[in-house]
């Protein structure tokens, strides 16, 4: 019984870990992956209620998966001085090959009415992205514009996303980041 209570606890403690003590001060991947970085913030009136999901998929592979964020609890440094943002900055650990950001959803509460409601918009992205072996490249900011007309820009907030990088995860050396933003704009539908 002891040992189950042991083996719990180490398994409850690993699971809380922090990026800054995932990195160990460093973005250079393992050889035989790489990493993708984007920053995923709100607009909205209502960001204590919103929150969203990304799927990647590989093209030239079966990979593919989700990442999320909660507006509610989750904030974007940036650099000292920088006021946060609602958002999550992700990191996604792949292997070498071509992937896309292919669709996204946005989820929020619409306080104007008196009776609120949950709100979802689809936005199919399709941005691809490469990532080589040993690399790291910085792929910009998803900001979800949520309320009346929802739509996602995809914006380069290296500023920001550097400055949370040194802050919070703890790495002070980014020269050897590969920056290649994605750009754009993709309306949503219900």
């Amino acid at each position: 019984m002891r040992r189950l209570l042991l083996l719990s606890t180490i398994a409850l403690l690993a699971g809380c870990t922090t990026m800054a003590d995932q990195l160990h001060g460093s973005l250079k991947p393992p050889p035989t992956q790489g990493y993708a970085i984007f920053s995923m913030t709100v607009r909205t009136f209502s960001p204590d209620s919103a929150s969203a999901s990304l799927n990647w998929r590989g093209v030239d592979n079966g990979r593919h998966g989700t990442v999320t964020v909660s507006f509610n609890t989750d904030s974007v440094f940036g650099e000292e001085g920088m006021s946060p943002v609602e958002g999550k900055l992700q990191l996604v650990a792949l292997p070498p090959g071509r992937y896309q950001l292919a669709d996204a959803y946005g989820h929020w509460g619409d306080g104007y009415s008196w009776w609120p409601y949950r709100r979802i918009a689809h936005f199919v992205l399709n941005k691809p992205f490469e990532v080589r072996a040993g690399e790291a490249v910085y792929l910009g900011e998803v900001r979800f514009n949520l309320d009346n007309l929802p739509d996602v820009d995809l914006l380069d907030a290296r500023r920001r996303d550097f400055g949370h990088m040194r802050r919070v995860w703890k790495v002070n050396d980014l020269s050897s980041i590969a920056i290649r933003p994605l750009t754009g704009r993709v309306g949503g539908g219900y």
